[in-house]
């Protein structure tokens, strides 16, 4: 099925569709990936495996921007959501190497507004508590990749010398006080209706704005989260707003992805 949603772009490119006659960009890509990730599919020895295409990795990147975000497809305007989409995609196929790292990260970290906390998905544009997943977890899993391959160069907008690389506390802040509704879900800022979409999203961001990052991904048997070190920076009471750690790239738990690598 997944091959069928496949697209040849200038013969040296390979996108996918969302669905048959549906969109071509990098959210089909990365909604491909992650499912053939946790299911083994994408076995690197495999002497030949179409989803390891390098094709696919110079689709994603030809997404990249002259702001160093990604749109959905090439030519279009950086947005918070497709770079989620094209950066944990790209880690997944283990090429980010390939985009220019430090223009996106610079996109990144700009994007978290310094008086509300919370990240807007577009230059110029508002906060939005959904984007606390979409840009924070991107920056984590930009964060994963830059301390796995040794870089060198200080973070952005990291308030010290451990942490993520932009101000945990005031994502948390702006989630907790700003983004939940008194009467039970998660919205995408005062004056707004709560609705699923933002809860999941909210709650994703709050998770990884929490939780320290792995040594390694995917996280080792070894690497159960569950140690109170492994914290980062808090807000509020940590009796009783600490979340589940969750996988950046996947976002889902990561006791859950563990599970399925040993299953598949």
């Amino acid at each position: 099925f997944f091959f069928t949603l496949r697209e040849r772009e200038d013969g040296e490119r390979i996108a996918f569709r969302m669905h048959h006659d549906g969109e071509v960009d990098v959210r089909a890509t990365y909604c491909i990936l992650t499912p053939c990730h946790l299911l083994g599919l994408l076995d690197k020895e495999e002497e030949k495996n179409h989803l390891l295409s390098p094709s696919i990795a110079r689709y994603i990147a030809s997404c990249q921007t002259f702001e160093g975000g990604f749109g959905a497809e090439p030519f279009n305007e950086a947005h918070g959501g497709y770079t989620f989409c094209a950066l944990a995609a790209l880690r997944i196929l283990g090429l980010v190497s390939i985009i220019n790292v430090e223009m996106l990260r610079s996109w990144l970290v700009r994007r978290q507004l310094e008086f509300e906390g919370g990240f807007c998905g577009r230059t110029n544009k508002l906060v939005d508590g959904c984007y606390s997943f979409w840009q924070g977890g991107a920056i984590a899993v930009l964060d994963g990749w830059y301390n796995e391959n040794d870089a060198a160069c200080e973070k952005v907008g990291a308030a010290d010398d451990e942490g993520l690389s932009f101000d945990e506390v005031m994502l948390q802040r702006y989630i907790l006080l700003c983004a939940q509704d008194v009467n039970g879900g998660l919205r995408d800022k005062p004056s707004k209706p709560k609705d699923f979409y933002h809860s999941c999203y909210n709650l994703s961001g709050l998770s990884v704005s929490q939780h320290a990052l792995s040594s390694s991904w995917p996280p080792t048997s070894s690497d159960t989260g569950d140690d109170d070190k492994n914290l980062n920076r808090l807000f509020g009471d940590s009796s009783f707003n600490i979340l589940a750690r969750t996988d950046p790239v996947l976002n889902i738990r990561t006791d859950r992805a563990r599970y399925a690598a040993k299953q598949f």
